[in-house]
């Protein structure tokens, strides 16, 4: 009797991390005299990988972020990298315009170091919270020696790797499933029928909680897994609610001779969530 996890934004607050992070980078880009623009150059930079390896895992990889970023750099400020001017111009233009030189490389590294520095202080205090450290992980760890978990996420091996070290507890046992070393993202009915085959368990035994209305409960329920969609994390109440769903819920491509997904619930929180699996669960073993 499986439980599928969500990571980002169901166990753990990835929002959160990501925003911190970027804002402090673009600090030390500052501080290194690299102009004011840093958090210009991510936005395009982020837009350009995400169109360009659309439904692909490496659309997701930092690293790529940036390279195109220290290319934009160079390009825009010619052979001095220690100028950026007020206008980017054309951001196309930038992005194929050579610059880029051999001892760039050190600067996209130190960028990257200083992403993932910031991105894990973020989490060494958001952990020791209430919420996590007395509510949340004591819930987890009971759970995870009660039922095999299985964290299901689109994310590259070596980030979520370092969010699950550098925030769930060590007693947490489970499986992690990333869309990197599947090949595609959720909602695919690739992914899903990987994780599906990785359980060796009846979808119809298996639960998944997840944030994302598309790729969690969507992808999850169009195989057969029941599904608790928990839309924000630490929202206010207790409840948990049966969903009957619109065809408009399901992007309306949905077709006439195949029904509405069912056994979806929506939890005000994460507790009431985990708390509604764990029942569903022990009803499924009797």
């Amino acid at each position: 009797m499986p439980l599928f996890l969500d990571l980002d934004n169901t166990i753990l607050p990835s929002k959160g991390a990501y925003d911190y992070a970027i804002k402090h980078c673009a600090l030390d880009w500052e501080k290194r005299g690299l102009g004011e623009n840093f958090l210009v150059l991510y936005d395009l930079a982020r837009k350009q990988v995400k169109s360009q390896l659309k439904h692909h895992s490496s659309n997701r990889l930092r690293l790529l972020c940036f390279k195109l970023v220290w290319e934009m750099l160079r390009a825009e400020s010619g052979q001095n990298s220690q100028t950026l001017p007020n206008s980017i111009g054309n951001p196309q233009d930038l992005m194929t315009r050579p610059g880029f030189q051999t001892k760039d490389i050190k600067e996209i590294f130190w960028l990257e170091e200083r992403y993932f520095f910031h991105f894990l202080h973020y989490y060494s205090v958001e952990k020791i919270k209430d919420e996590y450290h007395k509510i949340l992980f004591p819930k987890l760890v009971s759970l995870s020696h009660e039922f095999p978990i299985f964290l299901t996420t689109n994310e590259t091996l070596r980030t979520q790797l370092l969010k699950v070290q550098g925030f769930l507890p060590d007693q947490f046992r489970f499986t992690l499933i990333t869309s990197e070393e599947v090949g595609f993202e959720k909602p695919s009915k690739e992914f899903f029928q990987y994780v599906i085959v990785k359980t060796n368990a009846d979808p119809k035994d298996c639960i998944l909680l997840g944030d994302n209305w598309e790729d969690d409960i969507l992808g999850a329920s169009s195989h057969g897994i029941s599904c608790i969609h928990i839309p924000s994390m630490w929202g206010e109440g207790e409840s948990v609610n049966e969903l009957i769903v619109p065809e408009e819920m399901t992007g309306g491509s949905r077709r006439s001779d195949k029904p509405p997904p069912k056994n979806i619930w929506r939890a005000s929180n994460i507790i009431s969530g985990l708390d509604y699996a764990k029942l569903w669960l022990f009803q499924c073993q009797k």
